[in-house]
């Protein structure tokens, strides 16, 4: 069953086709890694919708997994572009660190018995994908001669 159209975030429409025909497997590997995102994102606002009710709006466990699963998508699109390579993986990182932070709040929501464990086990395997396809896409950066003025990158 074809669910797409529940999910909010649009679907990728080749929105940065204007590259160079040689690099075009680069934005493959982006729409690839956006396109499971999309997957996962649907998954985990479903799992949300289960959870109660917070008393203060913003404060619990609820809201954390909106604002966590809310932000990759907007981080894969930007670092698609041709950008410098620090904002590619600054982005990158933000991706990492809210997809472990996502994690965490269903993990601790299944904890409180918030949610039956049985509906992370989707989620958690659509999400093993994605870092699957993050990585091939990590994997298209090329470090440019721009020095990182906080040595990160």
């Amino acid at each position: 069953m074809d669910l797409s159209h529940l999910n909010p975030l649009p679907e990728w429409k080749d929105r940065l086709a204007k590259e160079d025909e040689d690099e075009a497997w680069k934005l493959q590997a982006a729409e690839a890694a956006y396109t499971q995102w999309r997957e996962v994102f649907g998954l985990v606002m479903a799992f949300a919708e289960i959870l109660p009710e917070e008393e203060e709006e913003g404060l619990g466990t609820k809201s954390m997994i909106y604002q966590n699963a809310s932000v990759v998508a907007p981080k894969i699109i930007s670092a698609s572009g041709d950008t410098l390579y620090q904002i590619k993986m600054e982005n990158a990182a933000l991706i990492r660190f809210n997809c472990r932070q996502l994690w965490e709040q269903i993990a601790f929501a299944t904890l409180k018995g918030e949610a039956d464990v049985a509906y992370k086990i989707p989620i958690e395997e659509a999400l093993a994908k994605f870092k699957k396809l993050f990585r091939n896409w990590v994997a298209t950066f090329k470090r440019d001669d721009y020095e990182d003025e906080w040595g990160l990158f």
